[in-house]
């Protein structure tokens, strides 16, 4: 069994939490699955821990100040992401991980190993990953940490991407990526054209790592430039791609649209408020009024693609508990 094969196998067991009747019984699960997500991805947030195990903020708050009186993980300021800070494990922490996931996690209670600039990208990685697992959509994932891992750390080997998900009812393996920026997609063809290329190579291969790619971001403009990016190299007379190829890319290449707002809302949005009553109070009644706006602009337009911002919109305040 490879790596990647171990990290599915072990990835659920303790980040997909039971709800005991025993409160003590339920304390000590929630902690495991706060190692194990640590654990799978190196750091996380209390925004990603609030939201996959449900709490409130005074909650989650409870919940990392007693792990690290236990002395199993250590929270560092930043402004990398809304929260202000990030989450690691400190070395009792990590060999807790180790048992719990069943293997060697090369991790280091180590604050400089932590790449700032790329956090706000892996903590939405790991919102929709945990998503997946929430909703029993699938049975398994590797983060990218993990094959990075199996493909010895090599930065610019093509074959990394941002996770790896199992899906539940078909087993298809299924590559997460997360589009942050736009980067890739102004003006730049021949950028797309390689990364297109890298993906056929894994769906033309029987042993592929994965069968599709589902396509993730913030904004749905990033979603959209991609796939009239992906319109425009097809229709090229000098396209590198046969119509077969084409095709193949067009139906295994999944853009989910109706997630923008959910992370935009939890990731993005510097205005949301995280603690503070009076003013959760006040930024609910904001929240409501644009739902409002929003509806009536769906209705009077009929536009698929604001509905489709409507539903993630209604989805980021069910999140943000602004919405029942």
């Amino acid at each position: 069994m490879n790596y990647i094969e171990r990290a599915i196998e072990n990835s659920i067991r303790h980040i997909l939490v039971s709800k005991p009747s025993d409160p003590a019984s339920l304390g000590l699960l929630r902690e495991n699955a706060v190692i194990a997500i640590i654990g799978s991805y190196g750091v996380t947030s209390k925004t990603v821990v609030q939201r996959h195990l449900e709490l409130t903020r005074e909650g989650v708050n409870k919940l990392i100040n007693r792990m690290k009186k236990k002395g199993l993980l250590a929270v560092h300021p930043s402004f990398a992401n809304i929260d202000r800070s990030f989450i690691i494990l400190t070395s009792q922490g990590i060999r807790e991980a180790e048992l719990l996931l069943n293997r060697e996690l090369h991790l280091r209670s180590d604050v400089s190993r932590i790449n700032e600039r790329n956090m706000i990208h892996d903590l939405s990685v790991q919102l929709v990953v945990l998503d997946l697992v929430k909703a029993n959509k699938i049975k398994g994932f590797a983060s990218e940490r993990d094959i990075a891992i199996q493909l010895e750390n090599r930065a610019n080997d093509p074959r990394l991407i941002d996770a790896l998900v199992v899906d539940a009812n078909t087993d298809c393996r299924i590559a997460i990526e997360m589009e942050t920026s736009n980067a890739k997609n102004k003006s730049n063809g021949d950028l797309r054209a390689k990364i297109l290329s890298k993906y056929l190579q894994e769906f033309e291969d029987e042993n592929g790592l994965y069968e599709f790619v589902y396509m993730y971001s913030h904004r749905q403009r990033f979603l959209t430039q991609i796939e009239k990016a992906h319109a425009r190299l097809f229709s090229n007379s000098h396209s590198t791609f046969t119509e077969s190829q084409q095709a193949r890319l067009n139906e295994q290449i999944k853009f989910q649209h109706k997630e923008c707002s959910l992370l935009y809302e939890l990731m993005f949005n510097s205005k949301r408020q995280l603690g503070d009553e009076r003013s959760s109070i006040v930024y609910r009644d904001e929240f409501l009024e644009q739902l409002a706006k929003m509806e009536e602009l769906a209705k009077r337009s009929g536009d698929r693609v604001v509905e489709l911002r409507l539903d993630g919109f209604r989805d980021a305040g069910k999140a943000l508990g602004l919405l029942e």
